[in-house]
């Protein structure tokens, strides 16, 4: 099932030029629901011509005096009107001053994915789930101007029609040079089958981590991978979550480990998969016991059978039962849950608990 993804925009942040790239970026991740943009009247009037191509709801501000953040709390709020609603949250904007709110969504099991110019502090980036680094458009070259001038300073009929004929011919020629280049990229199949798949994603994985030193920020690496074709069709074909995805797919070739701050790392020794679960689940004030009924309901021999009976899907039901089994209380067991499956991780978790109530 495609994660369902907001989008936040803080305009008085971040410049529309960056538009096409933002919502190129989240329609590979999953489905839009949600498109808000939040400033006062100057900035949000520089993004009419984005807010009218991708129908992008206007939120304006007015600041009360000078220096008040007004429609940086109004994007908060408008995030926390949407936790129970999405899967994933795009925060579009360069200020650390979101990097409570980014937070406060993954504790709610929400992805939060940043994306923000080159300035963004490497607070704001880590507090993400990941981060994407909206590059400075490309200055246009100043045309020089070989025409003859008159006296006035105007160009002659000749000297225009001269170089409208130079201008023509110098972009048939780039075009003829060019074009053989532009169709062998746009000819290079992504590959058919998942194995193929695996195989490049594995080796593009490797040659990044090599690159930063052994050891590379799984947030940055996936602002990589995201450029990688065979990538962004696997992972989106899994149905999972970025990370859930390159554990399951790919625990076994490296280790990802978290350091209890909510950032992850991965690196090329190898690692259990299980291993990095237990390190992605919230540890508990007050550690509860699982629901008796429950663990031991799912525990038994015919465990697999009972979830698919109460209306788990089949290729859900082990790793439903694992995380059962393996989590220590209640509370972390539904964290997991949400963390694996998102908003359906509710639904897993309310069936085993009325197995358990059915089996007390």
């Amino acid at each position: 099932m495609p994660m369902n993804i907001a989008i936040l925009i803080d305009a008085e942040n971040v410049q529309p030029v960056h538009a096409g790239r933002i919502f190129e970026h989240a329609a590979s991740l999953g489905d839009i629901a949600y498109k808000e943009i939040y400033g006062t009247g100057p900035a949000i009037s520089t993004w009419v011509e984005p807010v009218l191509r991708y129908a992008i709801h206007p939120n304006l501000t007015i600041k009360a005096s000078k220096g008040k953040n007004s429609s940086d709390i109004a994007l908060v709020i408008g995030a926390m009107d949407l936790i129970h609603n999405v899967d994933a949250v795009i925060l579009v904007s360069s200020d650390s001053d979101f990097s409570a709110l980014a937070v406060r969504l993954r504790s709610e099991g929400i992805d939060v994915i940043g994306m923000g110019t080159e300035k963004s502090n490497e607070l704001w980036r880590t507090a993400c789930s990941s981060f994407v680094v909206l590059a400075a458009p490309a200055a246009k070259p100043k045309q020089a101007s070989n025409a003859r001038q008159t006296g006035n300073g105007r160009q002659s009929s000749n000297g225009r029609q001269a170089n409208a004929k130079q201008a023509v011919n110098a972009r048939q020629a780039n075009d003829s040079q060019t074009a053989p280049a532009k169709k062998a990229e746009d000819a290079k199949p992504v590959a058919s089958t998942h194995t193929e798949r695996a195989a490049a994603i594995r080796a593009f994985i490797r040659a990044e981590i090599e690159r930063a030193g052994g050891r590379l920020q799984t947030s940055v690496l996936f602002s990589s991978l995201n450029n990688l074709p065979e990538y962004r069709v696997d992972q989106q074909r899994s149905r999972r979550k970025p990370l859930n995805y390159l554990i399951r797919q790919y625990g076994d070739a490296f280790a990802i480990e978290a350091d209890g701050e909510g950032n992850h790392f991965i690196s090329m020794s190898a690692a259990a998969p299980e291993a990095v679960a237990e390190a992605e689940a919230p540890e508990a004030s007050e550690p509860e016991a699982v629901d008796s009924g429950a663990g031991e309901a799912v525990a038994e021999a015919g465990e697999l059978q009972m979830l698919i009976a109460a209306g788990i899907p089949e290729v859900d039901a082990p790793q439903v039962v694992e995380i059962f089994t393996q989590s220590r209380n209640k509370r972390e067991a539904y964290n997991r849950l949400r963390k694996a499956f998102g908003v359906a991780g509710r639904d897993y978790y309310n069936r085993v608990k009325a197995i358990g109530e059915g089996e007390a």
